[in-house]
C-alpha cells in the first residue's frame, strides 16, 4: 500500500490536505486543526490517469500555499501486525459491545458473524483468514437468502484459493468447481477494489472480498475501473443476495432530451430495462441527443435514431421494430451461461 502524503497552510486555522494514490485510485482526505476532517476516493480509467489526476492535485495545492510536510502515523502501519478481527473488534470502543465472530464448524480459520439475522435487512458475514489472521478473504450473504448448506460449499471453495485475491491482480473471475445455488462462477476482488473494511482503516488494505456471480454479470476481461462500477454505486450487483436473478448490466452514458433520465457525461451502470426505455424514446427526441453503451462482452457503442443516419462506432446496424437503430450486439442478457 502507497503512503499518505499531506500538506497542510500554516494559517487560523491550520489546514490539512492529505492525498494517497493506488493503483486506479485517488484517496483524500482534508480538514483543519478546528473542523472534523472528510474524506473521498476518485476512480479514474487506469493507473497513468489516476497519477495525473494525484500530480494535478498536489500541484493545485502547492499553488495556494500549501507545503509538504511528515505525515503522522499511519494506523494502517501501526498495526499491520493486528489480525484483522482484532483491529475490528478495537474499533467497537470500550463502551460497545465487541463483535463476536464465531467459528464456522468444519473449516480452518473461516469465522462469521450474524447481523440482525431476524429483520429483512440482517445479513451474515464470513471471514476466510490467512496469514496468521493478519489477512482475511470476506464475504457476506443476506439473512433472507441464507443456506447453511448452499453457503458452506462457498468457505470450502475459497478456503483452496486464500492468496487468490492478494496477488497484486485488481480481480478475478473464476469458475465454480460446481454450482453454489444457481452461481456458476466466483469473483475475487483485492482490498482496493472490494472496499470490504473501508470502515476499518488499520486493516482495509488487508482484507479482500469475494462472492459468487453469474457469467452474465461480469466480463471474463473487465477492466478493473468497469467491474468497480458494477459492484459499487448505482444499479451495483446485490452480491450479497444469493437468491437473485441473473442480473447483467450495461454502462451508459447519454444525454437523450426530452426524456425522464439525467443526462450524464461519463458511465454509469444501468439495467437492460434502462436501455430500452431509452431506446425508445430517441426516435423523438432532439437531433442533438445520443446514447453510448457498453457491456461486459462488448467495447463501447453509440446508438442514434434511424431517421438521423448517424455515424455509428463498429459493429453492425440493424433496424428494429421501434423504428430506431441500434447495433447488432449483444448485451449478455440472455440466461447465464454454466460453469
Amino acid at each position: 500500500m502507497t503512503r499518505w502524503r499531506r500538506f497542510e497552510r500554516q494559517a487560523a486555522p491550520l489546514e490539512y490536505w492529505e492525498i494517497r494514490q493506488e493503483g486506479i485510485r485517488c484517496f483524500l482526505r482534508w480538514g483543519s486543526d478546528r473542523t472534523p476532517g472528510r474524506a473521498s476516493t476518485t476512480v479514474l480509467d487506469d493507473e497513468e490517469q489516476a497519477r495525473r489526476h494525484a500530480a494535478r492535485k498536489i500541484n493545485d495545492r502547492l499553488r495556494k500555499d500549501f507545503t509538504e510536510v511528515e505525515p503522522p502515523c499511519d494506523p494502517a502501519e501501526a498495526e499491520a501486525g493486528t489480525p484483522v478481527l482484532d483491529v475490528i473488534a478495537r474499533a467497537f470502543g470500550p463502551h460497545a459491545p465487541a463483535p463476536q465472530y464465531l467459528p464456522v464448524d468444519g473449516f480452518d480459520q473461516v469465522y462469521c458473524r450474524t447481523h440482525a439475522a431476524g429483520h429483512p435487512m440482517g445479513f451474515h458475514e464470513y471471514y476466510v483468514l490467512r496469514d496468521h489472521g493478519r489477512s482475511a478473504v470476506r464475504f457476506t450473504v443476506r439473512a433472507g437468502s441464507h443456506q447453511a448448506g448452499v453457503v458452506a460449499s462457498f468457505p470450502e471453495f475459497l478456503c483452496s484459493r486464500r492468496d487468490l485475491a492478494f496477488d497484486g491482480r485488481s480481480h478475478h473471475k473464476v469458475p465454480l468447481p460446481s454450482l453454489v445455488g444457481s452461481f456458476g462462477h466466483a469473483l475475487f476482488c483485492s482490498p482496493a477494489l472490494g472496499r470490504a473494511c473501508a470502515a476499518y482503516p488499520a486493516a482495509a488494505a488487508r482484507v479482500a472480498t469475494a462472492f459468487p456471480v453469474f457469467d452474465c454479470e461480469i466480463g471474463d476481461e473487465d477492466a478493473e475501473v468497469l467491474v468497480d462500477a458494477r459492484i459499487h454505486g448505482h444499479a451495483a450487483l446485490p452480491h450479497s443476495h444469493w437468491g437473485r436473478s441473473p442480473q447483467p448490466v450495461v454502462d451508459l452514458r447519454f444525454d437523450v432530451q426530452p426524456s425522464t433520465y439525467r443526462r450524464t457525461q461519463t458511465f454509469k451502470v444501468y439495467r437492460p430495462a434502462d436501455l430500452e426505455k431509452l431506446m425508445d424514446v430517441l426516435p423523438q427526441a432532439s437531433p442533438q441527443s445520443w446514447a453510448d453503451g457498453r457491456s461486459a462482452t462488448r467495447p463501447s457503442q453509440r446508438f442514434v435514431d434511424r431517421g438521423r443516419r448517424r455515424a455509428l462506432t463498429g459493429g453492425t446496424v440493424q433496424a428494429d421494430q421501434a423504428g430506431h437503430e441500434r447495433q447488432g450486439l449483444s448485451f449478455g442478457s440472455g440466461p447465464a451461461s454454466p460453469a
